[in-house]
């Protein structure tokens, strides 16, 4: 997918440059494959803020070699939801990340998506500001075009469309 980059002090800020994605249904949802993305192991850690289908997801990859996703989902009125196929992000976890510990505890951070009001993006906002993190104005302010903008190479996309559809290929072959 097409994305802008911003650089933020500490930080590296990335967002959709378009809504969709350029790769093949089902995997043409520009944010929601952003948001499972794998970050190569030189840019992690990596904190991902996002509003997905009226929820506050974050994603925290950390640094090393292994990778392991981990998540937050929150949503109105409900607070943290629960996602069996997705990994728990600990509240820990997101302050370390954040190199936040000087400023915040785990426990401030599971105290504020306790908070079931307000919107996803004021719980992200809020997260933001808590974590002390630049790059509020991204959140609030959305995609600016003066960011750089760098495009997927072609045959990558056409080689993970291919890849996509032969692992499709070979479930329905075993599903007979």
């Amino acid at each position: 997918m097409p994305v802008r980059v911003v650089p933020l002090p500490g930080w590296t800020g990335v967002y959709l440059a378009e809504e969709r994605a350029l790769s093949a249904a089902p995997y043409d949802v520009g944010l929601e494959v952003l948001a499972a993305r794998s970050v190569p192991t030189r840019h992690r850690p990596a904190i991902g803020l996002f509003v997905i289908e009226g929820c506050a997801v974050v994603t925290v990859q950390t640094r090393g070699w292994r990778l392991q996703q981990r998540w937050i989902v929150w949503e109105p009125g409900t607070g943290v939801r629960r996602t069996p196929d997705l990994p728990a992000l600990p509240s820990g976890l997101v302050v370390d990340v954040a190199g936040a510990r000087s400023r915040t505890t785990p426990a401030a951070v599971t105290e504020h998506f306790a908070d079931t009001h307000g919107s996803p993006l004021e719980v992200l906002v809020g997260l933001v500001r808590l974590l002390g993190l630049p790059g509020e104005e991204l959140l609030v302010e959305g995609p600016d075009d003066a960011h750089e903008r760098i495009e997927p190479n072609p045959r990558s996309v056409a080689a993970f469309d291919a890849l996509v559809a032969e692992e499709a290929a070979h479930r329905s072959e075993n599903e007979r």
